[in-house]
Order: C-alpha cells, then structure tokens, then sequence
C-alpha cells in the first residue's frame, strides 16, 4: 500500500519542508522528478498525512498547484516526491480543448485513474522537452480540462507513441537515448512487437509454445496454398499490423472458391470470391509493401452462434504478472476478426458464461495461459514491461490459443460503462508498477535499469 500525503505550500522566505513525525529519517534534500533542492526540516504534530513545503521550495521543484496528493519515501537523506510519470507520445493538436484529438478522452480517463495513487502522470511529446530548463511543458487533465503544465523531467516514461513511423524518426531515437543513457530514466513499454518475431520467440520456449497456432511467412503462392489445402481457413496477418488492420480471413469452399473477408482502408468490411490461392495472392497480396503471415484458422467457441475471442490485459505487479482484465469480443456481420473497429462487439464473462462454474474455469485456464505467455515473453524480450494485452481464444474442443500479443495495449475496448471498472482496474495496477519502477532506480539505480531498451 502506497503512503500518500496531501502536499501543500507554505508562506516562509527560505527553502523548508515540514513532514509528519512518521518520517523518522533526517532530510537535508527534496526531489520531485529530475529536480533536486537543498531544504531545512520541521516537525508536524498534528498526525496529519501532510507535507508542507515553503513557497520557494515549492516554486523551485515546479510542483503543480494544490490540490496536489503524492506518495513520499526518504533515501539517502532525499524526501522524494511523486513519482513524476510522462506519458511519451505523439499526434497533440493545437486544441486547449482536446490537445489530442480524439485520443484526448482515453488519456484523460487514464489520468483520472492516477487519483489516490501518489503518481502524477503528465502527457508530453519530443517537442514539449526543455532540456536546458530540465522540464517537459507537458499536458495534465483535472476534472475534464485540459491544461499545459511545466514540471521536471519524469522519474518514468511510459511508452505510447502511437505507431512505428513515429517511433523510428530520428529525434525519437536521439531522445530515447538521451532519456535512457544520460539520465538513467527507466522507459517501460518500448517499440511494437513483430508479430512473426513473437511467434518465433514463444516457439523456443514448451510452456507458451503449446498455445501457438501453426504460423508461416508468406513468401509465395505456394505457401498460401499448402496451408489452406492441411487446415481448410486461415488469417493472412502483416507482420506489423494493429487494430484488426491487415487482416485476411480466408476460407477455402471447394477446390475451384475460396471467400476472403477482410477490412479496407476506408474501414469496411469486405467480401472477396476467389477461384484459387493463385488468384488470391495476385490480386491482394503480390506487390504490396511489408511483410505477411499465413495463421492456421481455429473453429473457435461461439457464443450465440458468433464467434469469440479473449482479451487479457496483463500487468506487472511485483516480480510476476496479473490477469488484471479478461473480456470477450465476439465477431460482428462479414467481420473478419472481433476487433471493434470490424463490427465485433464486447462481452463480459458473465455474460458469454452465465453458468458460475464454467464462467470460473474458464476464467482461471485463461489466466493461466495468459500468465505463462507473459513469463515467457519476458525471457525473450528486451526492454522493461509494465503490461502486456493478449488475445487467446478457445477452440470447440476446449483448447486454448494465442493469436496475438501487444506491446501497447489500448483501452477502447474497455471504455463502455459496463466494462468502466476493469479500465481504471488496469490504470490502477500501471501507477502502481510506475511507482515500484520509479523507487527502484531510486534505490537500486545500478539494477533498474539492466534490462536494455532498444535505442
């Protein structure tokens, strides 16, 4: 459980803080983010959970104005404050109203989910860095307003850049290194996994290679037809695609149709009539850019005679993983996958299992998989990891598969107000890893950071 104290200025001419007397330790500094500030110390006795701060101290560590809540530890004579998490990302509009857009909603509700954790999270791009001053000029949401706010550089970045275009500029690299290298800031959640990449990593390890559907690169015509001929369907995915886009479910008929549903750039669901994997290849797939994979197609578990899959929101809790959030998405009409964006809709398991003992092994067998899945890719990856989303689903005889795994989970599918708790569920367990991480590089700054990111 994090200590959190209600931080609060104080009108005094020189730099003091007053703590509670449960900090037994003596103080001769403060910390909020990269800032650091000699100060001199007082006693409260009052047992309030309090901290005041004089107001040259407080302007000096750019602390944002009350009402202001932090968790609070003392090491090596330094009361640190926060942590400052910045959420890294990209795409900010010129809006004081939505400075991101139609993503400005989803960033806001994950702010709101940092009340009562002691973490202040601030939203920041590359450009919102002062580096001279030490600062991000980044933005802050309070009760459904915006607001740009300077504050010092963060004790933890979490990733969220929104695609790989972004992520691979150069001044994005150059920044990461900095971040990392220089200032030793631990970076969770770095880059986007290559699906094929993935696959080929669980494959070396028994305990997740057993939830691995069969999986080839594309390479020709060839290889489309060989795995249509051995498993009847099957998902053409690029490599790096996200959000249901690149998808091709395909579905051989008989030896002369095959049917091909997929979604369009203009987001409509699709439906192609083919009279080969020849002409299959040809026509969607020869000549276009990137990489491409041929999945096995599972018959999946329907529910009310449409199909379903599972995602699971994993978080770091400590050493291990948690299970924080398990749903069910089900496909929509000529969908070819349960993404929302394709038409497919979200259920909870109460839902989709109405029957409570079925609804709990269900529940606990994709925990499980999902746990050792997320053990798994630890061992395999680079970089440290915060959360990781799953998509699993169980076939009609009971077997559980993954098809996907993502390094930046999103939270659309949890935003309905029937799924509203799981949402700040999971933002909940992510300020709770932010400060374990921060307070670790703290302590422990010649281990926080050992696992590498990919600069």
């Amino acid at each position: 459980m994090v200590d959190v104290y209600r931080i609060e200025p104080f009108s005094h001419d020189v730099p003091v803080v007053c703590l509670p007397d449960t900090f037994g330790e003596d103080v001769h500094s403060v910390s909020f983010g990269s800032v650091f500030v000699r100060a001199g110390i007082k006693r409260l006795k009052n047992g309030e959970k309090k901290i005041l701060l004089s107001s040259p101290l407080y302007e000096e560590l750019h602390l944002p104005k009350p009402p202001l809540a932090l968790s609070a530890f003392v090491h090596d004579r330094t009361l640190y404050l926060g942590p400052i998490l910045g959420i890294l990302t990209a795409g900010f509009s010129r809006s004081e109203i939505s400075p991101l857009s139609d993503r400005s909603e989803a960033f806001a509700r994950l702010i709101a989910s940092a009340k009562n954790s002691g973490v202040f999270p601030v939203v920041f791009g590359i450009r919102h860095i002062d580096w001279e001053r030490g600062l991000v000029n980044g933005y802050t949401c309070r009760n459904g307003h915006w607001r740009q706010i300077a504050v010092p550089l963060p004790n933890v970045i979490y990733d969220r850049l929104p695609n790989r275009k972004v992520e691979k500029l150069k001044e994005v690299r150059d920044m990461k290194r900095r971040i990392v290298s220089e200032y030793g800031i631990p970076w969770f959640n770095p880059g986007f996994f290559n699906k094929m990449e993935i696959h080929q990593r669980l494959e070396k390890l028994p305990e997740a290679k057993k939830y691995l559907p069969q999986t080839v690169l594309l390479k020709d015509q060839g290889s489309l037809s060989s795995m249509l001929d051995e498993y009847g369907f099957v998902y053409v995915k690029g490599t790096n695609g996200s959000h249901g886009n690149e998808v091709f479910r395909i579905r051989k008929i008989h030896e002369k149709k095959y049917l091909c549903l997929f979604r369009d750039e203009g987001q409509t669901n699709r439906m192609y009539k083919f009279s080969s994997p020849g002409e299959i290849y040809q026509h969607l797939f020869a000549g276009r850019d990137g990489n491409w994979m041929i999945q096995r197609g599972i018959r999946l578990l329907r529910f009310r005679g449409r199909e379903m899959d599972f995602r699971i929101h994993a978080n770091k809790v400590g050493k291990d993983w948690k299970a924080t959030a398990i749903i069910a998405k089900c496909t929509g009409g000529n969908s070819a996958t349960t993404h929302l964006l394709s038409g497919g809709e979200a259920k909870t398991l109460e839902e989709v299992f109405p029957n409570e003992e079925e609804r709990s092994v269900r529940k606990n067998q994709l925990t499980e998989a999902a746990l050792a899945v997320c053990r798994a890719l630890e061992k395999q990856l680079d970089g440290i990891f915060g959360e990781i989303g799953l998509d699993m689903a169980f076939d009609q005889d009971g077997k559980i598969w993954l098809f996907e795994a993502n390094s930046k989970p999103g939270r659309s599918v949890f935003a309905s107000r029937k799924l509203k708790g799981l949402e700040e569920e999971i933002n909940r367990s992510l300020f709770a890893f932010c400060a374990d991480l921060a307070k670790e590089a703290i302590v422990h700054p010649e281990t926080a950071g050992m696992s590498p990111v990919a600069l």
